[in-house]
């Protein structure tokens, strides 16, 4: 059984680590240096799931007051992002990290949260489903050298 911890600047390379995992092909210097900026960031908190000291999966949450596809209110909270490692997917851990996501957002006088995936991400629609989520939107987005 795991338990559910706030990341600190302590847990950086864990984080960093697996969220590496997670944005592959990313500099791994880089994106130490953008969580480091992150974790300092009081809108944002990123919850690590540990097992047998181990962390294994992290979501990461934020505060947008920004326009945010579907919601009615503001601020509305975001989950930025969330991964489990491969072997310990379909456990249920997602789930438990989203349910004490959820109490940071209240504490936080959101009343709605919002998310978002790639297209082609197959675990993310079920995941997003399965928690209650409705779809606000679909986005395709399109760039083209000058």
């Amino acid at each position: 059984m795991g338990t559910i911890i706030e990341a600190t600047t302590e847990q950086l390379k864990d984080l960093t680590n697996l969220a590496s995992e997670l944005y592959n092909g990313n500099n791994s210097e880089a994106l130490e240096n953008e969580l480091k900026q992150i974790l300092e960031n009081s809108n944002h908190r990123f919850l690590l799931y540990v097992e047998d000291e181990q962390p294994i999966a992290f979501m990461h949450l934020s505060i947008r007051t920004d326009y945010v596809q579907g919601s009615e209110t503001s601020p509305t909270g975001y989950i930025e992002g969330v991964y489990v490692k491969q072997e310990y997917r379909r456990k249920g851990i997602s789930t438990k990290l989203f349910h004490e996501g959820k109490k940071w957002f209240k504490r936080n006088g959101c009343t709605q949260v919002g998310s978002d995936m790639e297209v082609d991400n197959q675990d993310s629609y079920p995941f997003h489903m399965s928690l209650g989520f409705k779809e606000a939107g679909r986005l395709i987005t399109f760039i083209k050298d000058l």
